[in-house]
């Protein structure tokens, strides 16, 4: 089920919240927390019902791990049992997301000649992989307790965060669920959450499902393009997937706000950052964190030397780049950014002081440069939008009206200038999501207030393609 669909928005997400709140009004305290885990699994299996067995398997392997884990064991048996809950959880994301991905690289090698398998990915395989990891360690390490089986369920499967994050922690959801002050209706939770759901819906429905089109039609040119169509496709891409995941961040915080639940801040405006280690700690936010807790300090960190510091950065960005999907141009994508946040560390060495307005833009284009990656299925598509976006035959086109044709001969297309010119206005000069929500809470103003209405209602006119977000694929 998606966030931006009429099922979610009128059917499932008002009954599930009615009948929440009632439980909670009749001294039902207990069984609130069952029809949320209920509603959750049901969110779930609504995509595909396959997929229910999948994440119930994996909920109770790690619930019965844990339960071993916190008990009165030796170290070196706690730590025998985190192996093997980690090495649990791994195969099952492995076999699922990678493992036709292995057997085709294999294949095209000559080293084998399997066939490949009709494999299912679930949705949200890896969040819900991450976090029950991070619950794992969070017991070994005696920072987390053992919960029962329902509030666990629950834990991973919260329907707001269940398919693409944010990461949650053990100490950021458990006690939140348990918090009797948390099962009443709070006004103010449902003006923040009402806010950032419409904002939310507007980012997806109307600023990045309309790059779509044109992305899609670039991807299926087989000849050369100009200068100006592929720095717009790289522009389209980088844009398409800020306003994706930002709306979809902005929907899942309104949501679990209508539930009194705070989820842990996801995105914070990336695109201002000063350079690409600062971009990497506001996009994903709850990501990074499980990388740098769970691989980067693991090997070592920066306690090391200097050459083991840098192969760790390195070598976290191609797991971020393994994360982000079975394909080379995903691998490539966590290598390119390995490199960059590499030279970077090394520039801050030189004390050398850039503009800030500089520095940003600098950041911003690298992240434009590599953008296509995440979309594009085969590496030779991307050196091929490459060399277009550098002039190696391609035809440079000086910059003018007549030069931007290829957005409007279809009428597809005819918004994308538009569309494009106006997100780097809202990404550039707005404040985010987080920052607007307590400005329109201070406020109170009715003004603003219908101002909400209109964007909720203008964006729910808007709902006729219904598409994931890009996320619900990694």
């Amino acid at each position: 089920m998606l966030f931006n669909s009429v099922e979610f928005l009128f059917i499932f997400l008002p009954i599930v919240f009615i009948v929440y709140f009632l439980i909670c009004r009749g001294k039902l305290i207990k069984f609130a927390n069952l029809w949320l885990t209920a509603a959750s699994l049901y969110f779930y299996a609504y995509y595909k019902i396959e997929y229910l067995p999948i994440i119930i398997s994996s909920v109770l392997f790690n619930f019965i791990t844990g339960y071993f884990i916190q008990k009165d064991f030796s170290f070196k048996i706690k730590k025998s049992l985190l192996i093997f809950g980690v090495v649990g959880n791994l195969s099952l994301l492995c076999y699922y997301k990678y493992f036709n991905f292995l057997v085709e690289t294999f294949n095209s090698l000559s080293l084998t000649h399997f066939d490949t398998m009709k494999i299912l990915l679930p949705l949200g395989i890896s969040f819900f992989t991450f976090q029950q990891i991070s619950y794992l360690y969070d017991l070994y390490k005696g920072e987390a307790k053992q919960t029962n089986l329902i509030d666990y369920t629950l834990f991973v499967s919260f329907f707001p965060q269940l398919i693409a994050g944010p990461i949650c922690t053990f100490k950021e959801l458990i006690p939140q669920f348990e918090d009797v002050s948390k099962k009443i209706i709070n006004r103010e939770n449902i003006y923040r959450g009402i806010f950032l759901i419409t904002v939310g819906l507007f980012k997806k429905v109307l600023l990045a499902d309309n790059f779509t089109d044109f992305i899609r039609d670039y991807m299926l040119l087989d000849s050369s393009v100009d200068f100006c169509t592929s720095w717009a496709f790289a522009f389209s891409v980088a844009i398409q997937g800020y306003f994706d995941f930002s709306g979809y961040c902005d929907m899942a915080m309104g949501i679990a706000a209508l539930f009194n639940i705070v989820l842990p801040i996801n995105f914070d405006s990336p695109y201002k950052s000063l350079d690409i280690s600062d971009y990497w700690r506001r996009w994903h936010i709850t990501m990074g964190r499980f990388l740098k807790y769970h691989v980067y300090i693991p090997m070592g960190g920066s306690r090391r030397g200097t050459l083991r510091t840098y192969f760790n950065l390195f070598f976290v960005f191609v797991v971020t780049g393994i994360w982000h999907g079975a394909n080379w141009t995903c691998i490539l994508y966590g290598v390119l950014n390995g490199i960059f946040v590499c030279i970077n560390k090394l520039w801050k060495k030189t004390n050398i002081q850039i503009n800030e307005k500089l520095a940003v833009l600098i950041t911003f284009l690298t992240m434009v440069f590599i953008a296509p990656l995440v979309m594009l299925k085969h590496v030779h598509q991307y050196f091929f939008t490459v060399k277009s976006m550098l002039g190696i035959k391609a035809e440079f086109l000086p910059v003018g009206y007549d030069n931007f044709n290829f957005l409007f001969n279809n009428a597809d297309f005819k918004l994308n200038a538009v569309l494009l010119i106006s997100s780097l206005i809202i990404i550039f000069c707005f404040k985010n999501s987080n920052e607007l929500v307590e400005k329109y809470l201070q406020a109170d103003n009715k003004i603003y207030t219908m101002l909400i209405i209109t964007v909720f209602v203008i964006s729910v006119l808007s709902l006729t393609k219904g598409s994931e977000f890009i996320y619900f694929n990694f």
